[in-house]
């Protein structure tokens, strides 16, 4: 009979010291474990023209704008000689291809403009896309379509 009482008296000191051990365990915190990033910012730019598409246009287009990783924002102007713009897009996909239209950055029913400015907050993929360098600028006239583009490049500011 003792020895059955010894036997309950052990198993009743290890299951309090299991409790004691499992109370006692240091819990991580996840935001203090986590380490973000930096937050970038990007100057962008593409320079459009026949290259783009091996058309004869000799009409040109530069985008200059900035990319916020924080805001999610690109802001860009659009400055063109040489062509009369009918519409403007940006688009990705691979270097040849007709590419996935991304966003309408300018449209002649809205007016001709000389100088497009504008911009729009970017999502999740868009921005994955664009940080893979896969955006390109389109711009088509009345005769080709598209007639001039070239790829978006960024460099961190």
């Amino acid at each position: 009979m003792k020895h059955s009482n010894t036997k309950g008296f052990v198993r009743l000191i290890i299951a309090v010291m299991l409790c004691f051990l499992g109370a006692c365990k240091k819990e991580l915190s996840t935001e203090s474990a986590k380490i973000k990033p930096p937050v970038r910012t990007y100057i962008v730019t593409a320079r459009a023209d026949k290259k783009g598409t091996n058309s004869n246009s000799a009409g040109s287009a530069v985008l200059r704008g900035n990319y916020d990783e924080e805001t999610k924002v690109l802001s860009y102007s659009i400055d063109y000689i040489d062509i009369e713009p009918q519409v403007m897009t940006l688009r990705y996909g691979s270097k040849g291809s007709v590419g996935t239209f991304v966003r309408e950055l300018y449209n002649i029913q809205n007016g001709k403009l000389s100088v497009v400015r504008g911009g729009f907050e970017l999502t999740p993929l868009q921005e994955r896309n664009f940080l893979k360098g896969l955006w390109f600028v389109t711009v088509n006239t009345a005769t080709m379509s598209p007639e001039i583009s070239g790829v978006l490049t960024y460099k961190q500011q």
